[in-house]
């Protein structure tokens, strides 16, 4: 099993988008957390999407994913491992040394 999960959601509007990422926050489910609008997976074109891209542990998933299905806010739940290159940096992280 990875050590680390991404786990990604939209969420429309970004009150609603925001209030989910406090609520993960609060509830330390996650170690990291990236907010990026995207198109609207909707025909409702006039609110904005954001898609939520979180970093867990392996062992924190499933209530990760438990608590963004519950909140009722977000759409689908995609969940995968966090993949690691031959310097064992994640391939997430940014300016590798």
């Amino acid at each position: 099993m990875a050590e680390f999960i991404e786990v990604r959601t939209t969420v429309e509007g970004h009150e609603k988008a925001a209030a989910l990422a406090h609520e993960i926050l609060r509830a330390a489910l996650a170690t990291s957390i990236d907010i990026d609008e995207v198109p609207s997976p909707t025909a409702s074109a006039g609110t904005p999407a954001w898609q939520l891209t979180l970093i867990t542990t392996d062992g924190q998933a499933p209530a990760l994913e438990e608590l963004i299905r519950a909140s009722d806010q977000a759409g689908t739940v995609d969940s995968r491992p966090v993949t690691y290159d031959i310097d064992s940096y994640p391939d997430w992280l940014p300016d590798r040394p």
